[in-house]
């Protein structure tokens, strides 16, 4: 429609119902073996279609569709001249015709990739001995303790071993591309001479005909904000914001809070270092580690590509735990909402929302990581003319939320076709946190300090089905994959906001001597890890365990926090399995537990850290990196009061930062680039194997898929490898 538009070719919209043959849409939807499959992936994105038979066999689907219908020069061209060199249209309105154009219907080749599982096996039983080694199982209460690590590592390394010798001796050998192992979808490129005139489905019905998309069958995204429990329950807001989501996509939306008045802004203001009188340069050591939130009140706004588009009437003070919901419209009924609730929202912090709307691209990512490169060079040059605290801090964060998308689904691409999958992204949202932690005197708070950073990622939408539309396989590639997101929201901060000139980032093979190492990121399956290395009970709590063991949570998990136990509690309740670790970890300066909520019919749900968080934290890294999260947040609320000459001596540890994002930008892009386009990689970059045997081992029973999450982690950094391999 829009090339039409852009060609001057007048053209409408055009709604109907179409039957396509069933092998055509098992193609046209990623592959399916089955077309009961198919249609499950079209009625999961929303799309009214139903099955018809022939002869007793599933021979037609019947789907509701729009194609484009396109006024175009018809006699005797057919469309494939135009009437003048800048005229698509006859002058003799008898030689043109409305035409029907169908660009999204589609039919793929695909070449299956190798068949690794069948190819290289994974003996389960040998693993699952390896790992009892010394370990202490206890069926009846649902844990395990002293996994045998090394034992662990050891099986691993030799099946991964076994893969690479595999690959190498294909007849693409070590050259063999990505899209050598996980196969292939290529649309063959056709260059038709003339208009066929005619849809290549059957026309059942013809309904409107429409110039534009009406407002009410596009998808819309909300975010509103509370300022406490009983207003989220009543819809009493302090902000709302809703938009079309195809307005949202690619573009940076950030909620951030400004100081209420002048006064406010002077005052935090105060806290900041005055420049030198002898004109030397402002240490980052000279930045405060905090602020006395009693006395500084903030109005949340929220802002897109650094436009205000919503604003709080109503000023919190700094520090305030604040509630949130968010989500899309539903993909069936856009009168609908799917609404997500979160627990991480807290006045001060500096907050990308970042929104996935049928993936993230390469052409995303490469424009965000321009920004990031034109912003270092201007604060390199000291020169910033038409930077905004808001453009700055948003950007930063952007690019860690975007890359968590972009990895994750890019392990969506490298797993599902050895799974026997079908996986499309849908309409997914998540936060990231610069965090501010209210530090409180006898229930009133006395400053606010800056931590660190939190991944909060709870709304995840994807169409996802088994080619063989089989749902015991659906329930298990869910469990692999929300384990893997799970791990990313650990992993993915690392990356970004570990800095290898300050400390040896985790699973290095060539530290640094003198620098410390890496503060870890805490996710959910990452806290199980360490608290297993540690010696602790790991719990699965079935149905089953928790039916023979209706207090367990008193009598086993009595360590953890009132608000750990009560979601635990709530969970096993309503029939979910719950993983969790004996007693809270500490880890670079966090203490708390990490757990996960998974619903058995499905193999989804919520993957959760102290606090609530669907996603993970992450301690700055010491030294200079005490002071990022003040310069975070603090260049965030210049956008209304101030320019960022006025907190020059922050801009200097944002330039730090910035060379780091930079870089890892870059090896997001290539990565995605890779594997969108099958492009070669050496065998030495093929560290995927530890993917492909992590989901090979999630499909070998209840132990494979208990053990799936926890085996990377446990091999001592293997994730954060994984990871890297992922993005060469």
């Amino acid at each position: 429609m829009n090339r039409c538009s852009a060609a001057n070719i007048p053209a409408r919209y055009q709604f109907g119902v179409v039957d396509i043959d069933a092998a055509k849409v098992q193609n046209w939807v990623g592959g399916t073996n089955k077309p009961e499959a198919a249609l499950q992936i079209l009625n999961q994105g929303g799309i009214a279609a139903r099955g018809l038979s022939s002869a007793g066999r599933f021979a037609t689907v019947r789907l509701e569709h729009v194609w484009v219908n396109a006024y175009v020069n018809w006699m005797p061209s057919r469309g494939n001249r135009n009437a003048t060199a800048t005229q698509h249209l006859n002058p003799n309105d008898q030689l043109n015709a409305w035409v029907p154009l169908d660009a999204s219907f589609k039919q793929y080749s695909y070449s299956a990739g190798m068949d690794l599982k069948s190819a290289v096996p994974l003996d389960a039983a040998a693993l699952l001995s390896a790992a009892q080694e010394g370990a202490t199982v206890n069926a009846a209460e649902g844990w395990v303790q002293n996994l045998n690590q090394t034992a662990i590592q050891s099986q691993l390394s030799d099946y991964q071993a076994r893969l690479k010798s595999y690959i190498d001796n294909t007849p693409t050998g070590p050259t063999s591309t990505v899209g050598d192992v996980i196969g292939k979808q290529i649309i063959p490129q056709q260059a038709q001479p003339l208009l066929a005139g005619t849809l290549p489905n059957t026309v059942v019905l013809q309904a409107a005909e429409l110039a534009a998309i009406p407002s009410a069958l596009q998808h819309k995204f909300t975010y509103k904000l509370y300022a406490s429990d009983t207003d989220k329950a009543n819809d009493n807001p302090l902000l709302a914001f809703t938009e079309k989501t195809s307005r949202l996509v690619g573009k940076r939306l950030t909620l951030s809070y400004v100081p209420a008045t002048t006064a406010d802004a002077d005052l935090i203001a105060s806290y900041l270092p005055k420049p030198h009188a002898d004109g030397s340069p402002i240490l980052p050591s000279e930045l405060p580690t905090s602020l006395p939130g009693y006395l500084i009140r903030l109005k949340a706004q929220i802002n897109l590509d650094g436009q205000v588009v919503a604003q709080a009437s109503q000023a919190v003070q700094m520090g305030t735990d604040l509630y949130s919901t968010g989500g899309f419209t539903q993909l069936y009924d856009p009168s609908q909402w799917d609404l997500t609730s979160e627990e991480s929202n807290v006045a001060g912090q500096a907050t990308a929302i970042g929104i996935s709307a049928g993936g993230i691209s390469a052409n995303q990512l490469n424009a965000l990581k321009d920004r990031l490169n034109t912003v270092k060079t201007k604060l390199e040059a000291q020169d910033v003319t038409g930077l905004t605290g808001e453009q700055v801090s948003g950007d930063l964060l952007t690019a860690t939320i975007w890359s968590w998308f972009a990895a994750s689904e890019s392990h969506n691409r490298l797993s599902q076709n050895q799974a026997q999958m079908i996986e499309h992204p849908g309409l997914s949202y998540g936060l990231f946190h610069a965090v501010a932690n209210p530090v409180y005197s006898w229930g009133v708070i006395r400053k606010v300090t800056f931590p660190g950073v939190n991944m909060d990622i709870g709304h995840v939408r994807n169409l996802t089905w088994s080619k063989d539309h089989d749902e015991k396989s659906w329930v298990a590639y869910n469990r692999m994959r929300g384990q893997y997101m799970s791990a990313l929201e650990g992993a993915v901060p690392e990356r970004f906001f570990n800095d290898p000139a300050q400390c040896n980032p985790v699973g290095t093979t060539t530290p640094v001597a003198g620098l410390p190492d890496c503060p870890q990121g805490i996710s959910a399956v990452k806290a199980m890890a360490l608290a297993a290395q540690a010696g602790q009970k790991i719990f699965t709590i079935t149905r089953e365990v928790y039916a023979n063991n209706p207090g367990i949570v008193s009598t086993h998990l009595s360590a953890h926090s009132a608000s750990t136990r009560d979601r635990v509690q709530q969970a096993l309740d309503v029939g979910y399995e719950v993983s969790i670790h004996e007693a809270p970890i500490s880890q670079d300066g966090w203490t708390g537990a990490g757990f996960t909520m998974i619903d058995p019919s499905a193999g989804a749900g919520g993957y959760l850290i102290e606090g609530g968080s669907n996603g993970g934290f992450l301690k700055w890294w010491e030294n200079n990196g005490t002071y990022l999260g003040l310069a975070v947040t603090a260049v965030s609320w210049t956008a209304a009061f101030a320019t960022l000459a006025t907190i020059g001596p922050i801009t200097i540890v944002v330039l730090a930062l910035l060379s780091i994002f930079v870089s890892i930008m870059n090896m997001m892009i290539i990565d995605l680039q890779s594997i969108e386009n099958g492009c070669p990689s050496t065998m030495s970059s093929f560290g995927r194997a530890v993917e492909f045997c992590s989901l090979v081992i999630s499909f070998f029973g209840k132990y494979g898929v208990a053990f799936g999450s926890l085996l990377s982690f446990l091999t001592g950094g293997a994730i954060g490898s994984a990871v890297g391999a992922c993005r060469r």
